[in-house]
């Protein structure tokens, strides 16, 4: 992945202001529960005993301050959204452009055992894992950590016995994710090595169409095609059932965090240690948090697949320019051109 920092390194500015701009935007709508636990405790079961123009009252000012920290997360959000594609659509530029300036240099000998459409595909298929997996870092991985901060501080404020039962349902979360993504990493890199060949010979056989219907090679091609197709077929349901395990763990997972939560959350209830409307907005706030927690499989498996086509770049890259003279000389018309002692040999014979 040091491929990617790279790439990202010039568009710093802009994906730290991103990031900012995600945290502000989760913070600000984490920070609605409390203001509607607020309410509840306040002014809805009115412990105090105020009059009803002072509940009114009251309540109004509250909702206002709820809406005015809405309208600012939703900007937040929006502004965060820009920016991100902005980061997202130039990293995919540079990448693709850099990935076609390297294959224009490379010397003919690269290009005799791969078919021409292949590396087109590589870099296609680069750019679109790569700007899947940045997005989803971000409005995902980033916006859940950020979220965490703010519940762990949450529950620390009203007692310390939260913090180590979130602790713990993070680190379960975390082992599951990393057992089951290894598994999925060499399951992707063998979709992304077939998936490319077959571009290649697709994009290979329509531009020969001519010589294979002549020769009458077109069942031996489609059997060929279906061949690779049915591969990856296999290999794409072999990860599907991967990343259903992961799913599934993850959602049973999460739901047992949630239940435990609210049973301590009850339990601090029935010893006065907590209120019912701060019980409501520690529940609003895990809902908002662990909802996106259901889509961390989604990132895992687009960070195994921009990881499959960073590898496939940076080989490419890797591969070395036609060497080019440092001083040419220019000769002028040519009158007479003779080979002496030419041989063309394939560089494997």
């Amino acid at each position: 992945m040091r491929t990617m920092w790279r790439y990202l390194w010039p568009l710093r500015g802009w994906l730290a202001l991103s990031l900012l701009m995600a945290a502000a935007a989760q913070v600000l709508t984490l920070i609605d529960p409390v203001i509607f636990g607020r309410i509840i405790d306040d002014y809805a079961l009115n412990p105090g005993g105020k009059s009803e123009a002072e509940l009114i009252r009251g309540a109004v000012g509250w909702l206002l301050l709820a809406v005015a920290v809405a309208t600012a997360a939703r900007l937040a959000s929006a502004i965060q959204n820009y920016l991100l594609r902005l980061v997202v659509q130039k990293f995919g530029l540079e990448v693709f452009d850099t990935g076609m300036k390297h294959t224009l240099r490379l010397s003919f000998q690269e290009f005799e055992d791969t078919s021409s459409g292949e590396s087109v595909a590589m870099l296609q298929k680069l750019r679109t894992d790569t700007e899947r997996f940045i997005s989803g870092l971000v409005n995902v991985l980033f916006s859940t950590l950020v979220g965490l901060v703010f519940l762990l501080w949450y529950s620390v404020t009203k007692h310390w016995l939260l913090a180590p039962v979130f602790g713990l349902g993070v680190l379960i979360l975390g082992l599951l994710t990393s057992l089951l993504s290894q598994r999925i990493k060499t399951t992707q890199r063998s979709i992304v090595k077939e998936t490319t060949r077959l571009m290649g010979v697709i994009t290979e056989s329509l531009r020969n169409i001519e010589l294979v219907k002549s020769l009458g090679l077109a069942l031996p091609e489609t059997r060929r095609i279906r061949a690779l197709t049915r591969s990856i077929y296999e290999l794409e349901m072999h990860k599907t059932r991967r990343v259903r395990t992961l799913t599934f763990l993850q959602g049973s997972a999460i739901n047992l965090l949630k239940h435990s939560v609210l049973f301590i959350l009850l339990w601090l209830i029935f010893r006065h240690a907590l209120s019912p409307g701060e019980l409501i907005s520690m529940q609003f706030i895990v809902a908002t948090i662990f909802v996106p927690l259901q889509d961390l499989g989604s990132v895992i498996v687009n960070y195994r697949e921009a990881e499959a086509s960073l590898n496939n770049f940076d080989e490419l890259i890797a591969k070395p320019l036609e060497t080019q003279p440092e001083t040419p000389i220019e000769i002028g018309l040519l009158e007479e051109l003779r080979f002496d002692d030419v041989v063309f040999r394939h560089r494997t014979a």
